[in-house]
């Protein structure tokens, strides 16, 4: 081994789904066998495949750390048109939707507050009655979630939208959790892993506004958990305009989770500490407005300040919130892996299994196995949403997941091709909603 060997940081991929591979077969009896589609289109995906990251951040932990260290303005930069929706019960979701420039407005929602550096740069508010919000084209449409306490503005969510939008000719929107990326609520309300009530809401409006539109989803940490939930709770609701959605660093069992990142001194001393802070702060930012919950003013003014982990702060909050009687039980409720056999909408996972908060132990490959429609993308290295090359901030997944999603619209979904599955071959066990979970009818 040469000196220049030692310090490679080498990444290894691992391809785990069912033997019976999902088929697509179009009207004239073509037929496409979807992992070998995988294979074919984007090696990177295909088990063997290898790649190497920074040399410098050569374990999850840094890899992790680096994206808190890194500074990531000055790239995958991408401009937004932010629209209040209104949800069932008063509340509101900050839509963002990408645009190619940088349009700005003084126009403010009523609810709402100016934009303030960094995002003054990028963001404008639009108005209820654009024609951004209503389009009879037939361009392929992104819908992202991020993950915890982030936004549109994370520079994991921008590594794709930006790619897809500029290189690709897709349409893109991300849906921003009640709350985050400097948007107020209106309604004491926030949300959590298992909340699927207002991307369920979001996609039939989406459905709506854009009728012509194939829709793809991707969902980061927290998000993922969301998205994961929503389609196996969806079912066969939303697959004819939902055609492939990818979700990455999954807390798929959010009980091992939990234990997986407050087993170690780094988890328990660093890790939990710090998104312990990031809930903290979200909660202190709209404590005016969630006081209007009965109970809640006494719960913050007694604990806020000294609750220091993730499921303490679930204990304190998350769960009486959602009438969860503690951390376990919602966390037990909302795992995400729990839907799996109800998804009938392509679903790729992509998990580091060096991941040190979504936790690498507890991937759900025997659940993966069972369903057609779902496979998990593992490597050995990445951290929790990094997979960094180099320290410039380039990103392993952000190219290879941009070409398969433009890939698959070009090649599947254009050409008419639809799954094609036996029933035999799905998994019929009984899919239970998250307790939350409210359902509603899809257009």
């Amino acid at each position: 081994m040469t000196f220049s060997d030692y310090w490679q940081n080498p990444l290894l991929v691992k391809q785990v789904s069912l033997e019976n591979h999902l088929l697509f077969k179009n009207k004239n009896g073509n037929t496409i066998d979807f992992t070998q589609f995988v294979d074919s289109n984007i090696p990177e995906f295909k088990t063997g495949a290898t790649d190497y990251l920074s040399s410098v951040l050569f374990n999850g932990h840094l890899q992790t750390c680096f994206t808190t260290i890194k500074k990531f303005e000055d790239i995958d930069e991408v401009n937004y048109r932010r629209f209040m929706m209104k949800y069932p019960d008063g509340g509101e979701g900050a839509l963002d939707i990408v645009v190619p420039a940088h349009n700005p407005s003084s126009y403010v929602p009523k609810t709402q507050l100016p934009f303030v550096p960094p995002l003054d740069t990028h963001y404008s508010y639009g108005k209820d009655d654009e024609s951004l919000l209503k389009s009879e084209d037939d361009k392929p449409m992104l819908v992202a979630l991020h993950g915890l306490t982030g936004g549109s503005h994370e520079s994991y969510v921008r590594s794709i939208v930006s790619r897809l939008t500029e290189k690709y000719g897709f349409e893109a929107c991300v849906l921003n959790s009640r709350g985050c990326c400097q948007s107020q609520i209106t309604t004491p309300q926030l949300y959590n892993g298992g909340w699927t009530n207002d991307i369920s809401f979001i996609m039939n409006q989406l459905f709506q506004m854009y009728p012509n539109r194939s829709f793809y989803m991707i969902g980061f940490s927290l998000g993922a958990s969301i998205l994961s939930n929503y389609i196996g709770e969806q079912n066969n609701k939303i697959s004819n305009r939902v055609r492939c959605a990818m979700v990455f660093g999954n807390p798929w069992d959010m009980l091992r989770s939990d234990y997986y990142l407050n087993r170690s001194r780094m988890g328990y001393n660093l890790y939990s500490p710090a998104l312990t802070r990031n809930v903290v702060n979200l909660v202190k930012r709209h404590a005016i407005t969630l006081y209007e919950k009965p109970g809640f003013q006494a719960i913050y003014d007694q604990h806020i300040d000294i609750v220091k982990t993730a499921n303490g702060f679930d204990d304190i909050f998350t769960g009486p919130m959602f009438n969860y009687k503690d951390s376990k039980d919602y966390y037990g409720d909302a795992s995400c892996f729990k839907r799996l056999a109800g998804v009938r909408v392509p679903l790729i996972g992509l998990n580091s299994m060096d991941d040190p908060i979504a936790g690498g132990d507890n991937l759900p490959e025997e659940y993966i196995k069972k369903n057609p429609f779902t496979m998990l993308i593992e490597t050995n290295g990445g951290g929790h949403l990094a997979w960094f090359k180099d320290l410039n901030g380039t990103r392993w997944f952000a190219d290879p997941v941009s070409k398969f999603f433009s890939i698959f619209h070009k090649e599947i979904t254009k050409k008419g091709f639809k799954p094609d599955v036996p029933d035999t071959q799905l998994p019929h066990e009984k899919v239970v909603n998250v307790r939350t979970t409210i359902d509603q009818p899809t257009p």
